[in-house]
């Protein structure tokens, strides 16, 4: 599934949104805030001899969700920044987002993931009176800023660089994202979820390549 495709079915299920309300006694519209820790394999090019690799990180996210039937609801998401970086030896060299680089001293690369804003669909069932599956898809919009820091330097794209952003790119990728519900009362549910983005921007290495669970509370409004 790819960008345009998503794009297209936001679009039908826009145009739908009066037909289904209509047809329906909805769901009141829910909000939901919790944690997630997430894994980002954006560095994993950068692996090797000597090379260490922290790409763990806890964020927060907010999510409304708006149902236009149902089963079948609108949501908007926004989750916190995250930092993941790589520690490298000297002498190192490889390439990231299809540049070479190379390593004079020992340094650390940082990618910094600024506030992440998602949209997309989610698909519930009831298993029981209190339990609920579903799914999400939709696009995750992103901006990282690589960034070099520590004793070394680093030769990036014939640029030499040192404690500074020497790449910045955004984009916004598929993300799906799988998870129970239990309802405590009539208006209040926790909830776990899985989420996996599908990078689609593999030149040398990702930008944001996130996965990660996520525990949250839901509250309708």
């Amino acid at each position: 599934m790819n960008n345009k495709l998503i794009s297209i079915l936001i679009v039908i299920f826009f145009i739908n949104i009066p037909i289904l309300s209509l047809a329906h006694d909805l769901p009141k519209p829910t909000f939901t805030i919790g944690a997630m820790q997430i894994n980002d394999n954006a560095l994993d090019v950068l692996k090797g001899p000597g090379v260490k690799i922290d790409n763990s990180h806890t964020i927060a996210y907010l999510t409304v969700s708006y149902y236009v039937s149902p089963s079948l609801a609108f949501e908007s998401s926004i989750i916190s920044s995250s930092e993941f970086s790589a520690s490298l030896p000297s002498n190192d060299s490889g390439l990231l987002h299809g540049k070479s680089y190379s390593t004079n001293g020992t340094l650390t690369i940082t990618a910094k993931n600024d506030t992440s804003y998602l949209i997309g669909l989610k698909y519930k069932s009831a298993l029981n009176k209190t339990i609920d599956v579903y799914g999400k898809a939709g696009l995750i919009f992103w901006t990282t800023d690589f960034i070099v820091s520590g004793g070394g330097t680093l030769t990036y794209n014939s640029s030499t660089h040192n404690s500074k952003t020497f790449l910045k790119v955004d984009g916004s990728d598929p993300f799906i994202d799988l998870g129970l519900s239990y309802k405590i009362n009539k208006n209040t549910s926790l909830a776990f979820d899985f989420l996996s983005t599908a990078a689609t921007s593999d030149q040398g290495g990702v930008a944001i390549d996130l996965s990660g669970y996520s525990l949250s509370w839901v509250r309708n409004f």
